[in-house]
């Protein structure tokens, strides 16, 4: 009997986490979400994994200077590493958002390495990325699953 309460107990909190949260009241500059990273290959030395906002109105966003970079501490759990992220302060327009690395020390106008983007996940293939125009009061989480693996870059 408390073996199926248990069970009923974390499907419960699984169904429910699965829902998309959603901030109240929010001001139209921010930019919150998680970052599920699919492997563990973690990388170390010369840079750091950061979620990056790209310009929606150039031409080839993803190979550009991004307008907004933020670092991001990736915690295990299980035979994953996931992330929160947060930024205030984004500019009105409209945006893509990738999670990425970046190197260390930061070299002035250099494109991040893209692992992971808002819509398209780690799919190199895709070119449905989820456009967010700003300003933004939605307040919903912009999720994203990304690599850790430089290896499979997606730019």
């Amino acid at each position: 009997m408390m073996k199926y309460l248990i069970i009923s107990i974390l499907l419960l909190v699984f169904y429910a986490g699965c829902e998309m949260p959603q901030d109240l009241n929010v001001p139209g500059d921010n930019l919150k979400g998680y970052v599920t990273h699919v492997d563990t290959n973690l990388i170390t030395d010369g840079g750091f994994y950061s979620v990056s906002v790209f310009n929606a109105d150039s031409t080839d966003p993803f190979h550009r200077v991004p307008v907004m970079v933020d670092s991001m501490t990736l915690t295990r759990l299980g035979d994953r590493y996931w992330s929160t992220y947060s930024m205030s302060g984004i500019p009105n327009g409209n945006f893509y958002v990738a999670a990425t690395w970046s190197r260390y020390p930061r070299i002035p106008n250099e494109v991040p390495i893209v692992l992971g983007t808002y819509g398209c996940d780690t799919s190199a293939t895709c070119t449905t990325h989820i456009l967010i125009m700003y300003p933004n009061f939605q307040g919903n989480f912009r999720n994203i699953t990304s690599w850790t693996n430089l290896n499979k870059r997606l730019n």
